[in-house]
């Protein structure tokens, strides 16, 4: 058997990520991104696009203004 290189680990800082964590969980309302639940399309493309509507949508339409 012949290994080329070597894997590394992967580098994840947690706490650099922190406050990038918080705002997203403050944003999101502690609400998850995506409703829980079974969900059924007919093509990828249309569960893609409901997914990114889900997580783009806007819980506090008027705390914004």
């Amino acid at each position: 058997m012949k290994i080329v290189g070597r894997r590394k680990s992967a580098k994840v800082d947690l706490n650099a990520a922190r406050g990038f964590l918080k705002m997203a969980n403050i944003l999101r309302a502690g609400k998850p991104f995506l409703p829980k639940g079974v969900h059924r399309f007919k093509t990828f493309e249309e569960s893609n696009e409901w997914s990114l509507k889900m997580i783009t949508r806007d819980y506090n339409p008027g705390s914004r203004k």
